[in-house]
């Protein structure tokens, strides 16, 4: 199930490549629709839906680490740290 979720993810971005940003990381209110963003802890996958961002599925925590380039890794503006601190991801 995790493959075909990346391959739509995928085929999504190659359907019109201007539609995706080009850069791993951007500001939050300058996303191209139909951006595609992996959380590379998790997997989770979602895309920049014109209403919103929506959860299409995950991919293996080694697929999450091998991502596009024009494919989101970060969705924090440019220079900010995360300042919250979390538990580690085992």
């Amino acid at each position: 199930m995790k493959t075909p979720l990346f391959a739509l993810a995928a085929a999504l971005m190659m359907a019109n490549p201007f539609l995706a940003v080009g850069q791993t990381s951007a500001p939050a209110g300058s996303l191209a629709p139909y951006a595609v963003f992996v959380d590379q802890p998790t997997g989770f996958t979602f895309i920049n839906l014109p209403s919103g961002w929506k959860f299409v599925g995950a991919v293996s925590k080694e697929e999450a680490q091998h991502v596009p380039a024009n494919v989101l890794t970060s969705v924090l503006p440019a220079g900010s740290e995360r300042t919250t601190n979390t538990a580690p991801v085992k």
